[in-house]
């Protein structure tokens, strides 16, 4: 079986997404109607895997799923069987082998996941990727394939051309210190110009040092990176049996969203071409695609009185004070930094709720009486009364997502074990990286202190013997440690935290 050396010699930094959660697929397609199959206990298969990143999560905190992987790349399979292996999940599978190979053996799946591939093999690769999709999606399944998209990535392009032609044809590792070299030399002489292309370009050269390595190298220094239109890609998609069910990203799909312009696009009855036209004014680069069978009935437009059957939850916090009185607007932020401008007070309440509770979930019923009554009490009341608007600034916040909705039940978190106990996926994670997924399916990075701290939860530790613990490993590592009280409050607050991201068992 052949491999992939690049990815051998530069593997990708495999990560949970949480676009391509099930729970988060389930509960979009139930506002178009579809029924998908619930995240317990479906069946997923993730072409382009990996190292397991994503999938081997899910097979954990979902224990009564099934997860299949498949990867070209030796190096990635390696790594992810032997995870499987350590944390022994029967329920999951990576398998050596290229898209282009059978998978009949394998049956049908409710969930099949592209994120990261498309974009990036042959178009005959591609091809068989959506007929894969069309051929072994189960009744009511949804795949989710991500791709570059046109007219946007047209200014990306500009500086893959430019690494394209300065890196060499050696190793991974050597093009990719290459690459590095031109920004160097590209910089200074970007900074004196004023153009379009030339401010672009610098802001990427600024995005791409941040960015992971193995994302430079992969999206820009590989050999394919052939990026297309939405409509284009919907065409082959419909050559396969596969139609249009939404975006991950829901905001991207109303014309709304781009203020008083949007109005030209809102006489646009079919979803392709509308989207197609919305693709151009946004100069769209990337998209997170959801397909389903054709013989899939669904709706054309969101059902927003669907939002009553969902439950929701939300990593969010504040640092104003929220005024229950009066509709002003006020800012919420996201564990990621992204800012939510929120203004009625009804949805000021429920987010306050939906921070306070995370990692567990509201129902709608749960969230509009417990914001109710919120409101009635800290607010006068005024606003108390309107949960309509409470359900267009909940659609707003899912669409943005500042809100996630769901469909699986979590249990709240309330009290710190005396003796906590990061449960086996978190710690070999960190033993491996610095990366862990939270039970919610997003990314915890940790910083040494955390890894370190996290690596010492293996349940018989009080939190003040965890504290000497560090300070002993801070010590060794040349690191003043005279302020034991700052690192305890350091400790307990990293703590709390992990337990917030559901890496500790209670």
């Amino acid at each position: 079986m052949p491999t992939l050396d690049s990815y051998d010699d530069l593997p990708y930094e495999s990560l949970p997404l949480p676009d391509t959660h099930p729970d988060y697929l389930r509960a979009i397609a139930r506002l178009y109607g579809v029924s998908a199959a619930p995240a317990e206990s479906c069946r997923v298969l993730e072409l382009g895997c990996a190292g397991g990143g994503n999938i081997l999560p899910l097979a954990w905190y979902q224990p009564g799923c099934a997860v299949v992987g498949v990867e070209l790349a030796q190096r990635h399979v390696n790594e992810a069987n032997a995870l499987i292996a350590e944390l022994g999940l029967a329920n999951a599978r990576v398998l050596h082998r290229s898209i282009t190979d059978p998978i009949d053996d394998l049956g049908e799946f409710d969930y099949i996941l592209a994120h990261g591939v498309f974009s990036w093999v042959p178009r005959a690769v591609q091809d068989r990727l959506l007929e894969i999709c069309g051929q072994h999606l189960a009744p009511n399944g949804i795949a989710y394939v991500s791709y570059n998209t046109l007219p946007g990535w047209h200014l990306r392009g500009l500086l893959r051309a430019a690494m394209l032609a300065y890196c060499g044809t050696g190793r991974a590792s050597q093009r990719l210190a290459e690459a590095y070299e031109l920004f160097d030399l590209m910089e200074p002489a970007l900074r004196a110009q004023t153009s379009p292309e030339a401010q672009f370009a610098l802001q990427e050269i600024g995005y791409l040092r941040r960015a992971p390595t193995s994302y430079v190298y992969h999206e820009y220094l590989e050999e394919t990176n052939e990026p297309l239109s939405f409509s284009d890609f919907m065409t082959r998609a419909g050559q396969a049996g596969l139609s249009y069910l939404a975006d991950a990203e829901l905001w991207t799909m109303f014309p709304s969203t781009l203020g008083d312009a949007g109005a030209a696009f809102e006489t646009i009855i079919d979803r392709i071409q509308q989207e197609q036209r919305l693709d151009f004014a946004r100069l769209r680069k990337f998209r997170r695609t959801l397909l389903i069978r054709q013989d899939t009935p669904l709706r054309t437009g969101p059902d927003l009185l669907a939002l009553n059957k969902l439950a929701y939850y939300a990593d969010l916090s504040t640092e104003e004070e929220i005024d229950l009185s009066a509709p002003v607007a006020q800012t919420f932020t996201s564990a990621g930094g992204h800012p939510y401008l929120v203004t009625h007070p009804l949805a000021k309440a429920g987010l306050m709720l939906l921070a306070l509770r995370y990692p567990a979930s509201l129902t709608w019923n749960e969230l509009i009486t417990n914001a109710t009554d919120l409101v009635t009490q800290h607010g006068g009341g005024a606003f108390a009364d309107d949960s309509a608007m409470l359900r267009t600034e909940l659609f707003s916040l899912i669409a943005y997502q500042g809100v996630r909705p769901t469909l699986a039940s979590i249990p709240a978190l309330d009290t710190l074990p005396e003796r906590p106990y990061a449960h086996r996926l978190a710690r070999a994670q960190a033993a491996h990286g610095h990366i862990v997924a939270s039970i919610r399916h997003s990314a915890v990075e940790l910083d040494p202190l955390g890894r370190e701290l996290l690596l010492h939860l293996d349940g018989t530790h009080t939190a003040t013997e965890l504290a000497d613990l560090m300070a002993t490993a801070l010590k060794a590592s040349g690191q003043d440690m005279s302020d034991m009280e700052t690192l305890g409050n350091a400790c307990v607050q990293m703590l709390w935290t992990f337990m917030r991201q559901g890496l500790l068992e209670t």
